[in-house]
């Protein structure tokens, strides 16, 4: 057992020297110190919302587990350092949340898009697409932050006035249809990955309330040990695999944190309807 301490009390962690990262080297006691140190900015991102776990409790070669319920009916929620500690202990590695928050998960504060290549597309066309989307973000005067996924693809994070999923969703996937007409040979919206070729996929179904996307900070479980980490804008052309635990943290130490909205929310559906973008104006559930 290890122990680290939280507060006033101290959490037990099972097997600290265990390996879960085996290419990389790292033990069960490296990701408790990793996330010990990076739980202020994901314990922000995670209060008030029913978050999904992914744990691998032998290791990332081992077998894997999703859990969205700690108890029948109950969701998991982590909005203090001793319970994310917890369960990082119990084998924790991956944290997914929804972009709604429990109490009214069908308006999201958050608009996404999550450009993802489609093999063989590589991490060159995914820097492309993402600078035709900046400018249209840019031309509709529209704040963003960014962030690598930490396995294949990048995530643009828009903070908006709470507004209903599938509205969102709508808006989104108009711009996603717009980046798509100006580059079609790069970009694709086709949902079967069979006829998406070698382009990358703007996915703007992560809008929907049942949805979830890995959150800022959290480690992946790639042979390297890889972040879903908030990048500034001339970091973008870094791929995933660049973005390794020791790498965030370095970065984080340097920089801060740059996942911090800064600002007012922007009108999402105000937005739409000043540049034709229409959202249907009949109730959506």
């Amino acid at each position: 057992m290890h122990d680290l301490e939280s507060g006033v009390r101290t959490i037990r962690i099972p097997h600290p020297e265990r390996v879960l990262y085996p290419e990389a080297g790292i033990t069960r006691a490296d990701v408790v110190s990793y996330y010990a140190e990076v739980a202020p900015y994901l314990l922000r991102e995670a209060k008030g919302r029913a978050l999904t776990v992914k744990r691998w409790p032998h290791g990332i070669n081992g077998p894997m587990f999703y859990q969205k319920h700690p108890r029948p009916g109950e969701p998991i929620r982590v909005e203090d350092t001793e319970t994310l500690i917890t369960w990082v202990g119990q084998g924790a590695l991956e944290w997914h949340a929804p972009l709604g928050h429990e109490d009214d998960p069908l308006r999201h504060d958050w608009a996404i898009l999550d450009l993802d290549p489609n093999p063989p597309a590589g991490w060159d066309q995914v820097v492309q697409v993402a600078r035709i989307f900046k400018a249209l973000l840019d031309l509709m005067e529209v704040p963003f932050l960014l962030k690598s996924s930490g396995q294949r693809g990048l995530h643009f994070y828009i903070g908006i006035q709470p507004l209903n999923h599938a509205l969102v969703m709508d808006i989104v996937g108009r711009w996603a249809k717009m980046v798509v007409e100006t580059a079609p040979n790069l970009a694709t919206v086709e949902r079967l990955k069979r006829h998406r070729g070698a382009r990358v996929y703007l996915d703007y179904l992560q809008n929907g309330h049942t949805r979830t996307t890995v959150m800022a900070y959290s480690l992946r479980a790639t042979p390297r040990a890889t972040v879903s980490l908030p990048i500034g804008w001339e970091e973008v052309t870094h791929p995933p695999e660049y973005w390794t635990l020791s790498r965030a943290l370095a970065r984080l130490r340097e920089r801060g944190d740059l996942f911090q909205w800064s600002g007012p929310r922007l009108d999402l559906e105000g937005l739409a309807r000043r540049h034709g973008i229409h959202p249907p104006s009949k109730e959506v559930p």
